[in-house]
């Protein structure tokens, strides 16, 4: 039997919550508020070596490639992150989620992220990057942050690779001057959100689990093309600046 709503209100309202409800549960935009307020907050509430660790390599560099949500926050950035750096011969830093479940609570938006290596290693850099995960669909990446220049020359260099590669918008657009890849002496760095099913793509069976993670025979082609991608972008900057310092140097 079809049961047939005669008030007029009742529909509209009934529509109007479940288009809410849609919203919230697909937009890539929503997030749900963080557990701590900042990394401070979070490092007081949690024990390093049980909750999380800090992983990092060549903390001096001037150019840094960061997961600040790695390890099982955001899983696949901390692999990501660690490949371009060595590929490209950059520093090296990730925030790692360690527990066994319930790692998205270690969440602290990048505005916030006041933790003190990741401030010193960004700090003392010209470029950085920090890699993300997206829910946001549509393109395999988008490129966001406060450093044109190398966001265009990041962003060139995937479409080579042959990935789809789109413009980081909204609240993935990465151009609070507070977010922590925009930190470095120039004020400027450039924030990639790799969307889910990208991520995916970069584990052998679609497996993001920590095991498989870590073990680089999980490793897809797409895996090394993407970082590849990243790692050229970020030495044709380096290269263009270096000109750059040649020719005034010679005028």
């Amino acid at each position: 039997m079809v049961s047939i709503i005669k008030n007029p209100l009742v529909l509209t309202i009934g529509v109007f919550t479940i288009g809410i409800l849609t919203f919230f549960a697909t937009s890539p935009q929503c997030h749900a508020v963080d557990q701590y307020k900042s990394m401070t907050d979070l490092q007081q509430h949690t024990q390093e070596g049980k909750d999380w660790q800090i992983h990092t390599n060549d903390e001096t560099n001037n150019t840094v490639v960061m997961a600040p949500h790695g390890g099982g926050i955001e899983p696949g950035s901390s692999e990501i992150a660690r490949e371009i750096a060595d590929k490209s011969n950059s520093g090296y830093y990730s925030f790692s989620g360690i527990r066994p479940v319930n790692n998205q609570q270690l969440h602290v938006t990048s505005a916030n992220y006041n933790e003190p290596k990741a401030n010193q290693m960004v700090g003392q850099s010209e470029r950085t990057v920090s890699i993300h995960k997206t829910a946001r669909s549509g393109r395999d990446a988008y490129v966001g942050g406060r450093d044109q220049a190398l966001r265009n020359n990041i962003s060139q260099s995937l479409t080579d690779q042959g990935f789809n590669v789109g413009e980081a918008t909204g609240n993935i657009a990465g151009q609070n001057p507070n977010n922590i890849v925009n930190r470095n002496k120039n004020g400027a760095g450039v924030q990639i959100e790799v969307s889910n099913d990208a991520v995916r793509s970069f584990f052998k069976d679609g497996n993001v689990s920590r095991p498989a993670r870590e073990n680089q025979n999980n490793w897809t082609p797409r895996m090394h093309a993407f970082t590849q991608g990243v790692s050229n972008g970020l030495q044709q900057s380096t290269q263009n600046q270096t000109q750059t310092q040649q020719t005034n140097q010679q005028q």
